[in-house]
């Protein structure tokens, strides 16, 4: 019986979740703040704000993309965290599971459809940790699975009825192994214009659900 037991205790840590801690680069703070809201809205109403950070190498830290959104900040939240509900708005998202949750932490669990050029789709399944700071922004980072090293997050700001929203976002798609992984290794400015795609894409959804949830 005791040994049983045992099995038993040991078969459910094994299930236990744990969200890993963030690393450095993750938690940066980009003083979007800081920058001056008329020069934003004039350049992000044009389209997409991209700004691209690359190291003296020019390979790619990470992109942000930018837009006005036409809702106030707690629709732009309210859509920024239903999770469960990303495949219907989000891109490339296929499933979107909440695996754990502890205070402002959330674990995830996402699958994506990744289609480039005339190369196969490619189906990938990964985790992510986010840190919640409600109504101010989220931090993400890969916490297992594949497209290891991931990590970005989103800055939000009221300004009148409208809300700037930010997104950041370093997806290493070198880590898919032959075919894509292959390309983006041999190419590498490949992952930054995929990176900036996929940022774009991204904030544009969020934008378009969020003002459709302010329209009702």
């Amino acid at each position: 019986m005791k040994q049983r037991l045992s099995l038993l205790l040991v078969g459910l840590a094994l299930l236990g979740l744990t969200i890993p801690k963030p690393p450095r680069e993750s938690s940066f703070d980009y003083n979007f703040s800081a920058l001056d809201q008329t020069t934003i809205k004039s350049l992000a109403q044009q389209g997409s704000l991209v700004i691209v950070r690359q190291r003296k190498d020019m390979s790619l830290i990470n992109v942000t993309a930018a837009k006005v959104v036409n809702a106030p900040p707690e629709v732009v939240w309210a859509v920024l965290t239903d999770f469960e509900h990303y495949p219907k708005f989000m891109p490339q998202t296929t499933d979107e599971k909440v695996l754990e949750r502890q205070g402002d932490m959330v674990l995830i669990e996402q699958t994506l459809a990744i289609k480039v050029w005339q190369l196969p789709s490619v189906d990938i399944t990964y985790r992510l940790a986010y840190q919640l700071e409600p109504m101010t922004r989220i931090r993400f980072w890969h916490a297992a699975g594949q497209m290891e090293g991931t990590y970005g997050g989103w800055d939000i700001m009221p300004s009148g009825t409208q809300t700037f929203v930010f997104y950041t976002l370093y997806s290493d798609l070198t880590s898919l192994g032959w075919g894509l992984g292959s390309v983006m290794k041999s190419q590498p400015d490949f992952m930054t214009g995929i990176n900036i795609t996929t940022a774009t894409m991204v904030v544009k959804a969020i934008k378009e659900e969020a003002e459709r949830r302010a329209r009702k």
